[in-house]
């Protein structure tokens, strides 16, 4: 075979490889096409649809898309226009879902001989998590605003009197700075803990520690709350209910969480009562309240982080943080935790920890 001959058979072998890779990466583009989760759409330059994707007929709603005027739809005719450089321009467009508004985002990109080509994607989830985020952080600010400005005025007395002031009122202005640092350290090490449970370091030392002490301790925290709305604390714990084997500063942390949110959603003038008796080896811990109870939809989220009522939503402040760091405290103890509410009859919230005397006469077997 002369070098002309297997010249022109390579390029024939090479011409018909490259033909079967063209139909197979046209394959894959139809694939890709009809599989993609979000909508495209190709319009002419009449802006008419020439083409379109599954996922552009679901976001958008619309029965039929293809000869049809790409900004006569009823989703793009509505939307605003957010940007619009170097030959691309971004919408976006409001609809009615179950709870909240969805929103579209859709971006039109000029092609060669006057075509277009739209990206509609549904972007709800990302808006309602930026929407949380501005939530979260004004959350924030206006719960540190109250500590902090308890402190300010307490100081500015300090200041300007301190040599002239009584000791008992320099003792009351004590407690009053105590309280509002309480309540900053309470803040911060909600959020704290919030952090380290999502990236998994969250840790307990558990030791055999006395329940009666975490709820004294949780008390200097809870007991200007409760005297602020006259609320009475009610403490029922039987004799062999206090011993548990738990890290102590934790148990406390959940003491604060669950009586400040009983005190906080109850009613002036109710009671806050908490319990313990001893079950099977462990201790079942209760806060119960006389507030408005809880909806029976809402139940089940009520430990996920950021989750509040939205019958006491604007009520009561908070950051949502308390029951789910209460539920990861107790599990890393052994234990587990359980809320009991009807609307209109208050909430119970139960949980149990390891009875240090039942640890020790297994460790003894």
């Amino acid at each position: 075979m002369t070098d002309e001959s297997s010249a022109a058979a390579e390029r024939r072998r090479v011409t018909g490889r490259r033909r079967e890779d063209a139909a197979l990466d046209q394959a894959a583009f139809a694939e890709a096409f009809v599989a993609l989760s979000d909508g495209i759409i190709l319009t002419d330059q009449e802006g008419v649809v020439m083409s379109a994707n599954p996922a552009a007929f679901m976001i958008l709603g619309e029965d039929a898309l293809v000869g049809n005027i790409f900004e006569d739809l009823l989703l793009v005719s509505g939307a605003t226009r957010i940007q619009d450089t170097d030959g691309h321009l971004v919408r976006r467009a409001w609809f009615p879902r179950e709870e909240r508004m969805g929103v579209l985002e859709m971006m039109s990109t000029s092609l060669p001989g006057g075509r277009v080509l739209h990206t509609v994607r549904d972007v709800t989830a990302q808006a309602e998590l930026l929407r949380l985020k501005e939530e979260f952080l004004m959350e924030v600010a206006h719960e540190l605003r109250t500590p902090i400005s308890g402190l300010i005025a307490s100081l500015d007395l300090v200041v300007d009197d301190a040599l002239n002031m009584p000791r008992n009122e320099l003792a009351l202005l004590a407690g009053a700075l105590r309280r509002s640092a309480l309540r900053l350290e309470h803040l911060v090490e909600n959020l704290m803990d919030a952090g380290s449970i999502e990236a998994g370091t969250f840790q307990v030392r558990a030791q055999t520690a006395s329940l009666k002490h975490s709820l004294s301790e949780a008390m200097a925290f809870i007991h200007p709350m409760l005297e602020s709305k006259g609320q009475e604390l009610v403490k029922a714990f039987d004799a062999d209910a206090d011993r548990v084997l738990a890290d102590e500063r934790r148990t406390t942390q959940v003491f604060a969480n669950l009586i400040s949110n009983a005190s906080k959603y109850a009613p002036e003038g109710t009671r806050v009562t908490v319990g313990a008796k001893s079950i099977e080896g462990y201790v079942r811990i209760t806060v119960e309240d006389e507030g408005p109870g809880i909806p029976l939809d809402e139940q089940n989220r009520l430990f996920q982080r950021f989750f509040r009522s939205r019958t006491v939503r604007e009520q009561a402040g908070g950051l949502g943080l308390g029951l789910s760091i209460c539920r990861a405290i107790v599990h890393a103890q052994g234990g587990d935790i359980s809320i009991e509410s009807t609307p209109g009859r208050g909430t119970s919230v139960h949980f149990t920890l390891p009875k240090a005397r039942h640890l020790a006469e297994e460790a003894e077997d």
